[in-house]
């Protein structure tokens, strides 16, 4: 077995990771799925000199404007440049989005 990679999770991933946990609307399952995602996806950037190609796989377009929107309301205090900012780093930074057939 190779040697393991020693990295412990960012303040960031465990805020997100308990903000998750403590989610009254989700079920324990989801929960569950949720944080072992995280950690294993932090662990495969990691693991890739702290790079992922955002071209290398796609979500559907439904659920990537979903994300987006998302990130766009959380932007500080309503910020006009600051929601305008966290779509462009999205854009660049989050997986590409295809149309779904049908649609």
């Amino acid at each position: 077995m190779a040697e393991q990679i020693k990295k412990p999770l960012p303040e960031s991933l465990m805020k997100a990771i308990t903000a998750t946990a403590q989610s009254p609307e989700l079920t324990p399952r989801e929960k569950l799925e949720a944080v072992v995602l995280v950690t294993h996806g932090y662990g495969l950037f990691t693991a890739a000199s702290g790079t992922i190609d955002p071209r290398g796989y796609a979500i559907p377009e439904a659920q990537w404007n979903a994300i987006g929107l998302l990130l766009q309301t959380a932007a500080m205090n309503g910020d006009a440049v600051a929601q305008v900012n966290m779509s462009l780093e999205w854009m660049n930074i989050g997986p590409s989005g295809y149309k779904e057939e049908g649609q």
